[in-house]
Formats: structure tokens, C-alpha cells, sequence
């Protein structure tokens, strides 16, 4: 085969080369911009302030940092069951708490920024 066929037959394979790529990068440059969009649009409407009820048991009472370490039950739409620490709306709410009372608390605020703003004593363990 002579030099120049197999220059020619070269350039050939990589110009059909570069329009293949070229043609996939372009329905990937679509497909990640639909994807964006779409979380983009999905993150705005996650963006809301939601609300959460849930009881729990009091593990601990930090209150030089407002949290209550709690083991939960499953949080529906939020998290599943877990040993946390959340923080307080306000001091009073865990005034009067201690270690083992069972308790119902209601959450408050944007995932992952929430807060608790009620708690209501059921009992203890």
C-alpha cells in the first residue's frame, strides 16, 4: 500500500472519529441539561418550610448549645429512625426534661436546617 492511502485512510478514520464524538458529546450536552433542569426544579420545591411530628426518648439535654439528643422513630418524608441531636427553638421547650422520658416532638424548618419548636412529655422509659 502506498504512503499516501494509508495517510489518506488515517485522516479519514480520525475525521469520522471526531464526528462521533462530536454527535454523543452533543446528546450528552442535552441530556445533562435536562437532568439540571429537573433538579434545579425539584430543589426549588424542597426549599419549603415543612413540619414533622415524631416521638422520641431524651439520650441527653445540652443546653449550652440548645440541642436534645434524641433516639427517634422513623420521621416520615425525612429521616429514618436514628440517635441525633436537634436543636431547640427555644430553651423552655426542654425545660423539666431528663435522660429516659419518652417524648412527642414536633420539628420545624428547610432540610437539613430544622429545628424543634414543640415537645409534649409521654412518659418515661
Amino acid at each position: 500500500m502506498r504512503l499516501w492511502k494509508a495517510v489518506a485512510l488515517l485522516n479519514l478514520a480520525l475525521g469520522i472519529g471526531l464526528l462521533v464524538g462530536y454527535l454523543w458529546w452533543g446528546r450528552e450536552a442535552t441530556r445533562l441539561r435536562r437532568e439540571t433542569t429537573v433538579t434545579i426544579q425539584a430543589g426549588a420545591a424542597g426549599l419549603e418550610e415543612r413540619e414533622w411530628t415524631a416521638r422520641g426518648v431524651v439520650r441527653s439535654v445540652i443546653p449550652e448549645i440548645n440541642v436534645l439528643v434524641l433516639t427517634h422513630e422513623d420521621i416520615p418524608g425525612f429521616m429514618p429512625s436514628m440517635t441525633m441531636g436537634f436543636r431547640a427553638a427555644n430553651p423552655q421547650l426542654y425545660a423539666g426534661l431528663q435522660v429516659g422520658d419518652v417524648i412527642r416532638f414536633t420539628l420545624k424548618g428547610v432540610p437539613p436546617n430544622v429545628t424543634i419548636v414543640a415537645i409534649t412529655k409521654e412518659g418515661k422509659t
